[in-house]
C-alpha cells in the first residue's frame, strides 16, 4: 500500500507541469468570468486543485480543452470549454463553448 502511494504522488508530480502548460496564463492569477450580470472569479493551482468564488472546488485538466471538475450538491459535475492559451493578464476574450445554448460569456484574466 505504501509503494501505491508513493507511485501515485510522483505520478501526480510528474504529470504536473505538463498539466500546467497550456494554461500557465491563469496559473497565479485569478480568472474572472462573467456572464450577463453574473460573475464569479476561479483560481488553477499548477498542481490540478481548481477553487472558485462560488465556494466549489475540485480539480482542473487540460488536452486541448479545459475540463473542470467540482462536486455540487447534486454530486459530481464536469465542465469542459474551450481555453485562450494566448490571453495575458489584464486582456479578456468572449466565448460561446461554455454555454448548452450557445450564450456567450467573458473570460478575463486579472493580475496575481
Amino acid at each position: 500500500m505504501k509503494h501505491l502511494l508513493v507511485a501515485g504522488l510522483a505520478c501526480t508530480l510528474l504529470a504536473s507541469p505538463a498539466l500546467a502548460e497550456g494554461m500557465s496564463n491563469a496559473i497565479g492569477h485569478s480568472v474572472r468570468v462573467t456572464a450577463g450580470e453574473q460573475s464569479f472569479d476561479a483560481w488553477f493551482n499548477a498542481d490540478g486543485s481548481y477553487s472558485d468564488s462560488r465556494g466549489l472546488t475540485g480539480t482542473w485538466t487540460y488536452e486541448g480543452q479545459l475540463c473542470i471538475q467540482v462536486m455540487t450538491e447534486t454530486g459530481p459535475n464536469e465542465n469542459c470549454g474551450p481555453w485562450n492559451e494566448s490571453l495575458t493578464a489584464g486582456e479578456s476574450w468572449v466565448t460561446d463553448g461554455w454555454s448548452a445554448d450557445g450564450s456567450a460569456l467573458t473570460v478575463q484574466i486579472i493580475a496575481g
